[in-house]
This record gives structure tokens, C-alpha cells and sequence, in this order.
């Protein structure tokens, strides 16, 4: 036999090995599992709900009857605990006072005239109340509802949305605005102007086709409170406040709307008294973890994660971005089932064609959608020691291929990730756009925090993103397929290579590369892995970001900045988003139970 053929015949059974795992991963067998995990009977996956139990336990039939060991603390579950939901305490009243502070003359409102929001403070407020139009501050725009009235220690009013003049050029319409309608921003915007509590009603002239709903328990809050006593009222509340004046929501809404200006003032008479008391419900939410050993002696002993989150948003909330549909399914066929079919079936496939040399972990992650929680604690908690991961894989939303392009970010967080991008795709034809940084939305921050290379796969956005609307039926099968079985190569070169990648501590351009996001840019990389904490705790710095020339590093927790008092991220948003490039910003820390000051120039967001 010649040479050539007997190098042929020692070739065609590894190809045939690497050719069966592949076959396995078919647009036919990927929209099953997408059709499985987004069906009505996961009902959206919330953490904490019936359907995302049964979503885990899919999971983890599929990492069984593929042949993978166990790799959580109970079977292939690795629990964490979470806030899984907020319910109202009995004590929780409000009275008002239209006319005066007589208690003879006041009216406690029935519990389905208002309801307290799910990041409201705990406990009791009394005080007059100001109308404050839509409660917005906005200097850039020359707005400010809170200009010349002292709101200290009252209790304000505000409405819904935010101006909305009928000319289609008012910079409200611009989508940097739209922070501005964010019931949250209104309230820590009350805060900081010194209110004690904040009362926030539908605008009468939003949805006049629409029955008024209460909203204001939806979903889970993340666990972070805002720092202020805040409730949704019905808009009848609002107007037996007004009565008094002669004013109407519809004329003062009226009124702002056609100029642009501001209507507030002080209700005469008028008081309100709040009492709050919410009631966390804590849970258990619960990463599944699959490992496939390794086969070589040596390699064996180090891992490549390939991980997806499997949550969503259940029936809205919070984090909807169709709050008029909330109580309906939230499917999220394409975030993220896409990447939890395509998990399941990389895990099919290597175990059918027998691994790699490298041992592999499949993770399906939880409360992703909370702030990448579960893969916070997977890197604080790992089945296999962190520092033996050479690299982690994460797929996020790739169910949706169109024009055969593909985004792949981190790739320079690995000295070797351009190149085997560049090679597997010699006979794929996809079109790649390359992202260099490690960070971003999605469970890849939690492992490039830890110095871990990572690559993160992501076929685009979409208007269907965390609405009801993204269902299985939009998922591009064929394209789904084809993106799996891409990934499915580079994980095998990895997984295959004698010597681990090199990692890359990245030097992100001003602005963080394109992290996107409105407002200054900062640069810091927030512990999500510790929302009960009170600040902001950092797991990282970017490079060259203004956070490092400040001298900020990781581990420190950001407790105030800008003269505003740093609780959770939602607060450290709310500063940023009120800066511009070129503002300094005190920045007060905690490092080692110590407090530091510093000063950090912002910067351009790109």
C-alpha cells in the first residue's frame, strides 16, 4: 500500500467520527427543540415559574440520554438562590387628603385604585403632593419638570410617557429619549430631587383605546429597590387631587404637549399619606450542567465551556418591551431557545462522535435575563476548577440568520480566534463581523471578567426581541443549522489543540468599543452576581476606560457618584445617562471596608 493511502486510511476514521457528530445537527432536529423549549407549556421561561421547571428538566433529560455525566450539585442541576417574585403585604394603604389634612375629610382608596411598584422602598409617608408633569429632567432637550418648585420631602405626581408634541421632529421622539419613559428613571429622578415618595399614573391621552390597568407589580424586579416609597394609581386618584384647582390630566397634559413646557406646582391642600410593605419571594433557580470528559490523559484535565441561557421573561415585566401585553407569553423562541436547541445539540453531537481530547462542559444557564446571574455564579462556583477553562463559547440569539451574516464578538480576547474564524469559514461563505471585546449582554462577560477567552455567536436584533411576538415560527431553520454546525467546528479545533488559547486583555477604544447604550461612558464592569449587596461591585475595569484613570479597580464598590447615592446598577444607568463626554464625576468607593474619593473624566459611548 502507498504511502498516501495508508495516511488515508489512518485519516478516514477520525473524519467519519467528526462527519457522524455533525450529521447530527439538523435544522429539522433544531427547530424541534426550539418549538419545545418555547412552547405555551414553558409559558416564556420566568425564573421561579412551573414553566421554567420544565424547561430544566428537558434540559437535563437531553444531557442524559446524550451520555453526559452529571455536572450541578444536585444531578445536572447547579441551584443558586434568586428572588423568583414581590407579592403585597396587608399593610400596605393609602389615603388622601383632597382637601386639607382633616382625617374626617380623607379617603382611603381601595386596593385596586393604586398598587406599589416592585422596587418600591418599604414603609410610611405623609406629605402635600406636587404635580410634576412627566417627571423628567432633561437639560439636553431644555426640559425639566422639577425647574424652580422644591419638591424636599413632598410626595409628587406624574404622568406616563413623556411629551409629545405633534411635530414628528420633537427630540423626544429620538430614540436617546426613551430613558425618559422608563417608570424606574421617573422615580430615582423623584429621589434625587428630594421627594419622599412618588405616585405614578397612566396619561390620559396614551392608549384612549386601551382599558386603564394598574401596572405596577410586573414580574421580578431584579431584587433592587429604588430607594423611594413609589406606587401606580388609577387616574380617578390623580383627578380627586386636582378637583380643587379646576385642572384636568387631559388639560395639563394638553398643555405640556403643545409648548413643551413644564406645568408643575403645588396642589393646594392637598396630602397623601402611603404605607408599603413588599414581600420577597425567594427561590431557587437552577443551571444545568452537562461534562463530557476528555479523552486525552493530559488535556483531559483541562475544559471548554460551551454554555446558553435558557430563561426569559415568562409573562413580561420589568424587562418587556411590550409592557400594554403584559400577562401574555413572552415565547422567546429566538432568545433564548435558538442557542439552548443548538446547546442540546452540540451535546449530541460530540458525545456521538466521542468527545474531544479536552473535557467539554455544556451549560444551559438561568436568570441570564435578571443580569447574567447564573454564569456569575457558575464562575464563582465551577464543576472543574475556572483556571483550567481555556476558553468559553457562548450562543445567545442566533436563530435568526439573515443575509448569511454572522457576529461574533471577543474574538480578540483569544490570540488565536481570528484566524480559526477565518479557516472554518473558507467552505461555509458566511460573512463574519468580528467584535474584539469580551464584554457584553449576555453570560461570555462572566467568564472574560474571570481572564477567560470567550467567543459569543449572535445572528442579530430584531423588532420581535422580548415581546410576545418572537415565536418559533419566525426561527430560520436552515440558517440555525448551518450557524450550529459552524460553531460545532470551532469548538472542535479548540477542544482538539494542544495548547490552550491565549488570552487577551483587550484595549477597547474610547467609548468601549461599541458597547452601545446611551449617555457618558464610564467603563466599569458590575458584579451581577450580587444584587443583595447595597453599591455597585466591580468584577472588572475595561482598559484605558475612564474608571481605570480614576484608579477604580476590580472589587472596589461604587457607592455614590456624582453626588448621587449609588444602591444598585439601575442607579449608576441613572448617573451615566445624565452625563455627557468631558463631565467629571466625584466617584466615591469602597475598597477592603475602606472609603476612597476620585475624580473620573467621562467619556464619548461609541
Amino acid at each position: 500500500m502507498r504511502r498516501g493511502a495508508i495516511i488515508l486510511a489512518l485519516l478516514v476514521p477520525l473524519l467519519a467520527a467528526a462527519t457522524r457528530g455533525e450529521e447530527v445537527i439538523t435544522a429539522d432536529a433544531l427547530l424541534g427543540q426550539v418549538r419545545i423549549v418555547a412552547s405555551p407549556a414553558m409559558a416564556g421561561r420566568g425564573v421561579g415559574t412551573p414553566g421554567i421547571e420544565k424547561a430544566a428538566e428537558h434540559i437535563s433529560r437531553e444531557f442524559q440520554q446524550a451520555g453526559l455525566k452529571p455536572g450541578g450539585t444536585q444531578g445536572y442541576r447547579q441551584t443558586f438562590e434568586v428572588i423568583t417574585g414581590v407579592r403585597v403585604g396587608p399593610e400596605t394603604r393609602m389615603r388622601v387628603f383632597p382637601e386639607g389634612p382633616d382625617p374626617e375629610k380623607s379617603e382611603t382608596l381601595a386596593r385596586t385604585l393604586f398598587t406599589p411598584f416592585g422596587f418600591s422602598e418599604d414603609g410610611a409617608v405623609e406629605g402635600e403632593v406636587v404635580f410634576a408633569g412627566y417627571g423628567i429632567t432633561a437639560p439636553e432637550l431644555n426640559y425639566d419638570d422639577y425647574a424652580g418648585i422644591d419638591i424636599t420631602d413632598k410626595i409628587v405626581l406624574v404622568i406616563t410617557h413623556e411629551p409629545r408634541e405633534k411635530d414628528e421632529k420633537s427630540p423626544f421622539r429620538h430614540p436617546d429619549a426613551y430613558r425618559y419613559t422608563e417608570v424606574r428613571y421617573k422615580a430615582i429622578n423623584a429621589r434625587e430631587h428630594g421627594a419622599r415618595a412618588i405616585i405614578v399614573v397612566e396619561d390620559p391621552l396614551g392608549h384612549t383605546d386601551q382599558p386603564e390597568e394598574l401596572f405596577g407589580i410586573r414580574g421580578v424586579a431584579g431584587g433592587s429597590r429604588a430607594g423611594i416609597i413609589a406606587v401606580n394609581a388609577k387616574r380617578s386618584v390623580a383627578e380627586t387631587l386636582l378637583k380643587r384647582t379646576g385642572k384636568t390630566l387631559v388639560q395639563l397634559q394638553q398643555t405640556i404637549d403643545r409648548a413643551l413646557t413644564p406645568q408643575s406646582f403645588v396642589i393646594p391642600r392637598s396630602r397623601v399619606a402611603i404605607q408599603v410593605r413588599l414581600i420577597e419571594e425567594r427561590g431557587t433557580a437552577a443551571n444545568i450542567i452537562g461534562i463530557l470528559p476528555g479523552s486525552d490523559p493530559v488535556l483531559r484535565e483541562t475544559t471548554l465551556v460551551v454554555g446558553a441561557h435558557y430563561d426569559h421573561l415568562g409573562l413580561g415585566g420589568e424587562y418587556s418591551l411590550a409592557p400594554s401585553q403584559y400577562g401574555e407569553i413572552h415565547p422567546g423562541a429566538d432568545d433564548n431557545a435558538s442557542g439552548t436547541a443548538a446547546l442540546i445539540l452540540l451535546a449530541r453531537a460530540f458525545a456521538k462522535s466521542g468527545g474531544a481530547k479536552r473535557t467539554l462542559i455544556f451549560a444551559a444557564f438561568s436568570a441570564e435575563e435578571m443580569g447574567i446571574v447564573g454564569s456569575s455564579h457558575y464562575t464563582k462556583h465551577p464543576r472543574i476548577p475556572l483556571e483550567k477553562t481555556v476558553a468559553m463559547v457562548n450562543l445567545d440569539m442566533i436563530g435568526r440568520l439573515k443575509d448569511r451574516t454572522l457576529y461574533v464578538f471577543g474574538v480578540k480576547t483569544g490570540k488565536e480566534f481570528a484566524d480559526l474564524l477565518e479557516k472554518v469559514n473558507r467552505d461555509r461563505n458566511l460573512i463574519l463581523k468580528f467584535g474584539g471585546g469580551g464584554y457584553g449582554p449576555s453570560d461570555h462577560t462572566s467568564f472574560y471578567t474571570r481572564k477567560i477567552p470567550v467567543l459569543f455567536f449572535f445572528t442579530g436584533p430584531h423588532g420581535d426581541y422580548h415581546r410576545p411576538s418572537d415565536t418559533a415560527d419566525k426561527i430560520d431553520a436552515d440558517g440555525l443549522a448551518e450557524v450550529s454546525r459552524f460553531v460545532y467546528r470551532i469548538i472542535e479545533h479548540l477542544a482538539n489543540r494542544a495548547d490552550p488559547v491565549t488570552y487577551v486583555r483587550v484595549e477597547e477604544p474610547p467609548g468601549g468599543g461599541g458597547s452601545g447604550g446611551y449617555g457618558a461612558y464610564f467603563g466599569s464592569i458590575p458584579d451581577f452576581g450580587s444584587p443583595d449587596e447595597e453599591g455597585v461591585r466591580l468584577t472588572g475595569i475595561r482598559p484605558g476606560s475612564p474608571a481605570e484613570k480614576a484608579g477604580l479597580r476590580e472589587g472596589d464598590v461604587i457607592v455614590r457618584m456624582a453626588g448621587v447615592r449609588i444602591k444598585n446598577l439601575h442607579d449608576l444607568v441613572y448617573v451615566l445617562r445624565s452625563k455627557r463626554a468631558g463631565d467629571t464625576a466625584e466617584v466615591v468607593f469602597l475598597r477592603s471596608g475602606h472609603e476612597f474619593n476620585a475624580t473620573a473624566t467621562l467619556e464619548q459611548r461609541r
